[in-house]
């Protein structure tokens, strides 16, 4: 009995998210390893309306992709490794990782961490008092020293390397100079739509760069067009255009009269014509 309940409520979930799935735009996976359960919950109340996020074991989240009938949906699964929950969004894959990274927050460190980027402290006064913390921060490799009565680093100094563990001196000392080493919050790792797999380092493009790379390829496809002589609605106007400024070019080369070309003539054959007289009355004083 208690067998059969088990494997009733396992189906009632693959079922829920097999509706999941066929009711959203995009089908995202994130990592939740060490988030924690309070940010987890504002993370779920920001996103509400946009996106639902649901926290299933692996084994039912495959099943569950594999019975929705959805192709290439199972691609996902290479990006589940570790703790993941899978995001069901009505948003297209890139507004949804954008939503994703803006609820990331910065932490303290406790010691043990991985630097995820370079800490580097500038050469300035800090707002600590002078005392003991002096010593905590040369303990942790930081020039520290008092100056006119405040605690200043001397010199700038990489404190912890990206990729390196962060010790607990030196976690300590950052936490006294206010500094947020670490980012917690959801680590996206791919987002399925429309039968593609999108990778977040896909997917990790700011609006401007999306937009410069779309105007850059309608410049080269204007470009092209125009080279093979292609007809359509941008190119139509630009070849009429060309054609005008040759054809005028043309006209005033073999001094063709044209309403258009005939002002440009006058012009050119009163500058001639000055040159000429000036070069006769200069032949003329000699």
């Amino acid at each position: 009995m208690k067998e059969n309940r088990f494997s009733e409520s396992k189906a009632a979930a693959i079922n829920e998210v097999i509706k999941e799935i066929k009711g959203a735009k995009s089908v995202a996976l994130v990592g939740i390893d060490r988030v924690p359960a309070k940010q987890f919950q504002q993370i779920r109340r920001l996103l509400r309306g946009k996106a639902t996020i649901k926290v299933i074991k692996k084994s039912l989240l495959m099943r569950a992709f594999d019975e929705s009938g959805i192709q290439n949906i199972r691609g996902l699964e290479e990006h589940a490794e570790g703790p993941v929950a899978a995001i069901f969004s009505m948003e297209n894959s890139f507004k949804l990782f954008r939503e994703i990274q803006n609820s990331r927050t910065r932490a303290p460190a406790k010691g043990g961490e991985i630097a995820p980027e370079d800490v580097i402290l500038e050469a300035k006064p800090t707002n600590l008092k002078p005392g003991p913390v002096v010593g905590e921060l040369q303990k942790a490799g930081i020039p520290a020293s008092i100056d006119q009565g405040k605690v200043v680093i001397r010199k700038e100094t990489v404190v912890v390397k990206k990729g390196d563990k962060i010790s607990r001196d030196k976690a300590i000392a950052l936490s006294k100079l206010e500094i947020l080493p670490l980012e917690i919050g959801l680590d996206f790792r791919a987002s399925f739509e429309d039968g593609t797999i999108f990778h977040n380092d896909v997917l990790n493009v700011s609006v401007q760069d999306y937009l410069n790379k779309l105007s850059a390829g309608h410049s080269r496809a204007i470009s092209l067009a125009l080279h093979i002589s292609y007809l359509n609605s941008t190119t139509v106007p630009i070849m009429i255009g060309n054609a005008y400024k040759n054809a005028k070019a043309l006209s005033l080369g073999v001094a063709y009269p044209t309403k258009d070309t005939i002002g440009e003539l006058m012009a050119m054959a009163r500058k001639n014509a000055e040159a000429l007289n000036a070069s006769i009355s200069d032949r003329v004083a000699q």
